[in-house]
């Protein structure tokens, strides 16, 4: 009861196993851009495009079922064509204290366990398409490490916003090497024109100074070129980025909102395969009648047979011929009225099942106004009002009530189904509460009555003491 009590106090639990990355996992599939046949959609070959798309979800499905693939998007905004896909791996773990949880633990799927088992299933399953596993790097270096030897370098993955700004950074620099060169080169054309002008001054100058302004001209085009260009990278980087947050944002929301529908999925789920057990049992009865219907249809038909053989055979037999007849007749009423049972079976089967349903739609309504009267309760809206000499006991509203009077009926009206249970459930919160205060002030009652029998068994000197403490303090003296 102990433990009971303190699991209550705790609270619900959040539905998956705490690890350090969070319940759902991110992927990507990607291939290099020469296989798709160059860099950027427009050098892409459709038909690989096709290939390589099939290819990956059929992957995906085939090792994240039962609901465990959430999310994939292909994306064409970069070099190569790549799949984003996110998972959410459920699993059922019995426990001593909570019994049987359903949780978030992404660890149980193997692929995720092992990202380099993920990696050899991938390359397996890619390969009808002439795409083959990247080097195996972390077995190279386990092999290495266990060798003793150097291990090899490690590739570090470089972020899509740290290679623009390094390509930034190599456009700046080949903007300044230009720069550079044309001033140099503009500088010696003026060195070798000047010296030139001073052996032939009357027939070269005109046409140095004209050379040494061409130059000028197309170093200024050049450096207003990679300014552009430079520019240019820098919009593409900020409407990449943007897009980037948007879609972070949109997938988030996306799996909030999946999080949130599925306690109630699979609560539907559970309740339609109730009812689909039940129809498959009538089923089954229902074909064990039609089976012994035929089992009686083959026998009038042997009952028949008989009958036609026996009247070849012998003309003497007619009175027992006469009585298979009837027989059959008997066979025939039966058959008649087993199809007549069938039929009511049927119809009885049908209303059956719309009771069914009729229950399961009542049983939705009365969940809903159940959770609406909670958090009418919780919220402090409703409360139970004991009765008084005056008024009745019952439900009354309370200090986070609406505040108009269509907001309250549009309320009344929402926990109507289930008034019975919220009112229950009011009740007990306020008993509840009355109690623990009621638990609260025996406690002072008896603290007061400790004090006051201290104060009885005082001697006159003690009470003195205290009452001058209490008047002006220790060294104030008697007033």
């Amino acid at each position: 009861m102990k433990d009971a009590r303190k699991l209550e106090a705790e609270g619900p639990a959040d539905p998956w196993r705490s690890c350090s990355r969070g319940p759902l996992r991110e992927g990507i599939f990607t291939v290099n851009k020469d296989w798709l046949g160059g860099a950027g959609l427009s050098e892409w070959d459709p038909e690989r495009v096709s290939a390589f798309r099939k290819t990956a979800m059929s992957f995906l499905r085939e090792n994240f079922p039962n609901g465990q693939l959430r999310y994939a998007s292909a994306h064409v905004d970069e070099e190569a064509y790549h799949i984003h896909f996110v998972v959410a791996v459920w699993t059922e773990k019995p426990s001593a204290n909570r019994g049987h949880q359903i949780l978030l633990q992404a660890s149980e799927n193997p692929l995720i366990k092992s990202y380099e088992h993920a990696q050899d299933l991938a390359g397996e399953a890619f390969e009808t398409i002439g795409i083959t596993r990247g080097e195996r790097r972390a077995e190279a270096r386990r092999q290495a490490r266990a060798e003793g030897k150097p291990l090899p370098e490690k590739r570090q993955h470089v972020p899509p916003s740290k290679w623009r700004a390094e390509e930034r950074q190599k456009a700046q620099a080949e903007k300044k090497r230009i720069l550079g060169d044309a001033q140099e080169e503009a500088k010696a054309a003026v060195e070798n024109g000047r010296d030139l002008a001073k052996a032939t001054v009357k027939k070269s100058r005109k046409r140095a100074v004209k050379e040494a302004r061409a130059r000028k001209q197309r170093t200024a085009r050049e450096t207003a070129k990679m300014i552009r260009r430079r520019d240019t990278a820098e919009a593409e980087a900020v409407q990449n980025k943007k897009a980037a947050d948007a879609a972070n944002a949109l997938k988030k929301k996306i799996v909030a909102e999946v999080g949130a529908l599925e306690p109630r999925v699979k609560g539907y789920e559970a309740r339609a395969e109730e009812a689909a057990e039940k129809y498959r049992a009538e089923t089954a009865a229902r074909k064990s009648e039609e089976e012994k219907r035929a089992r009686v249809m083959q026998e009038r038909q042997q009952a028949e047979q008989m009958l036609n053989a026996k009247k070849a055979e012998k003309s003497n037999l007619a009175a027992q011929l006469l009585q298979m007849v009837q027989h059959r007749g008997q066979e025939e009423k039966a058959v008649a009225e087993a199809r007549a049972a069938r039929l009511a079976e049927e119809k009885r089967l049908q209303e059956a099942e719309e009771k069914v349903r009729l229950k399961a739609t009542e049983a939705e309504v009365i969940t809903d106004a159940i959770g609406t009267g909670l958090d009418l309760v919780a919220d402090g809206a409703i409360c139970w009002r004991e009765a008084s000499a005056d008024q009745q006991a019952g439900l009354a509203w309370g200090v986070a009530a609406p505040d108009t009077k269509g907001a309250r009926d549009e309320k009344l009206k929402e926990i109507r189904p289930a008034m019975r249970m919220v009112t229950r459930i009011a009740q007990l919160v306020a008993r509840t509460v009355k109690r623990a205060l009621a638990n609260e002030r025996q406690k002072l009652k008896q603290d007061a009555d400790y004090v006051r029998g201290l104060r009885q068994k005082w001697e006159p000197e003690d009470a003195a003491r205290l009452k001058r403490i209490t008047l002006g303090g220790i060294d104030s003296g008697p007033k």
